[in-house]
């Protein structure tokens, strides 16, 4: 007897992602190699002339800095022009950078240089992480979403989270220059690899003569418009808005729960942050199996859920066995949470409105860190570090219940029933899939 997958999951289909993903995925994994290095690299170049936590707090908010200024103009342009130039041009300008700084910065290193490139970088970093996702729905089938952003976040996790920061630490040991002209090379090997993918046509129709002034700030609105007018959209941003604030809250605290609460040295720590990305990196091959046998939502839901679980547990438990377990559950339960929502966001928007929705996206989960990491501290200062584990878990997990409440799957077609028939979509405007879940 046929068996019929649960309402809104996919059918276990498996194929080869094709060559065109395989292009961008060598391209991601090596700037996602050259993130890790520079990321770490920038705070140790700080540090060493400049050791004031001000100043090097104040690095972080330089790089961060392009996502509040630039996310939503970047997304205008990520619909207007062809991605795959984008991604490219974005890690030449971030491999000339490095490779300059390298021979710039070999001995006396201005602060203000520092802030220049730790900007210039972020601006860079805005316009290519907001391209290349959407670039995806146009280089794998949609039933093949999960598993591509699954293996996409895989290199993110092992080579920018993982690998990145110790091999930051040992090309310092060497030379500062070293390590810079190393971030450099690795997004210019990026930008080469981008080469191997065909160039993407304009996304966007040509702009009509009345829209010509004005045009980006109405690009604006429609982007905003589409994503507050959809249900799904709208409901799933918002919860992603409240897992940055989470996630950045718990994450500022994570240091003084390993010293203070779980007494652990640094090496201990750094172990501690070494099992959340072994759990994370084992979450992006679960994830896209569990969602191809589970409904969508219900698994993003869930996995929401059981993440803020994980880190009351987190906050109540005293021993680092304990302790490790709990963040290895939350890498996966995030990756659960990120995949099927990040395929489910691609799903939704049209071909035209990729890249707004991407940056509304991270505007949504990334400008929220900030005011987290800010409400973590005063937190753990009214009550302890561990309480900030368990309220913001428990907020998380409850906030996940009532916001996503009303996001309701798909109903499955009958076995052996038809397409409902339709129009054919003009062949420059492919269809947009925004018939999976109800618009509200």
């Amino acid at each position: 007897m046929a068996s019929t997958a649960p309402s809104g999951a996919r059918p276990a289909v498996r194929a080869d992602l094709g060559r065109p993903f395989r292009w961008l995925w060598a391209s991601t994994a090596a700037s996602n190699a050259g993130d890790g290095i520079t990321r770490t690299l920038l705070p140790l170049l700080v540090v060493a002339h400049h050791p004031d936590p001000a100043v090097v707090a104040g690095l972080t908010t330089v790089n961060m800095l392009p996502w509040l200024l630039f996310a939503l103009p970047a997304g205008v342009l990520v619909d207007r022009v062809d991605r795959r130039r984008i991604v490219l041009g974005s890690n030449l300008v971030r491999g000339a950078a490095l490779l300059g700084a390298a021979l710039v910065l070999t001995g006396n290193r201005p602060l203000g240089l520092l802030y220049a490139l730790a900007f210039l970088l972020g601006i860079a970093e805005t316009l290519a992480d907001t391209a290349a996702p959407a670039m995806l729905p146009r280089l794998v089938d949609e039933r093949h979403l999960e598993r591509a952003n699954g293996r996409l976040m895989a290199a993110q996790i092992v080579l920018n989270e993982t690998a990145g920061p110790p091999v930051a630490g040992l090309l310092v040991g060497l030379t500062a220059a070293a390590a810079l002209a190393t971030g450099g090379v690795l997004y210019a090997l990026a930008a080469l690899l981008l080469l191997g993918l065909a160039p993407l046509a304009r996304t966007t129709r040509e702009a009509a003569p009345d829209r010509a002034r004005g045009g980006v700030l109405r690009d604006i609105r429609d982007g905003l418009g589409f994503v507050l007018g959809h249900r799904t959209l709208r409901l799933t941003l918002a919860a992603s808005a409240l897992y940055g604030l989470v996630f950045s809250a718990t994450f500022s605290m994570l240091v003084l729960l390993s010293e203070g609460t779980l007494g652990l040295s640094a090496t201990g720590y750094g172990l501690l942050l070494a099992v959340g990305s072994l759990g994370a990196f084992a979450g992006s091959w679960l994830a896209p199996r569990a969602a191809d046998r589970l409904p969508t939502v219900r698994l993003a839901r869930w996995s929401l859920v059981a993440s803020g679980a994980a880190y009351a547990a987190l906050g109540l438990g005293r021993h680092p066995v304990l302790a490790a377990l709990a963040l290895a559950a939350n890498g996966v339960f995030m990756m659960g949470w990120n995949i099927p929502v990040m395929s489910l966001r691609q799903r939704l928007t049209p071909e035209d409105l990729q890249g707004r929705v991407m940056s509304v996206s991270r505007l949504c989960a990334w400008g929220t860190m900030p005011v987290g990491a800010t409400l973590g501290g005063l937190l753990a200062e009214a009550l302890s570090v561990p309480a900030v584990f368990v309220v913001c878990g428990s907020v998380l997990a409850v906030g996940a219940l009532l916001l996503l409440a009303p996001v309701r799957e798909a109903p499955a077609a009958p076995p052996g029933a038809l397409p409902a028939p339709s129009a054919p979509p003009p062949p420059s405007d492919p269809p947009a899939h925004t018939d999976l879940l109800d618009k509200g």
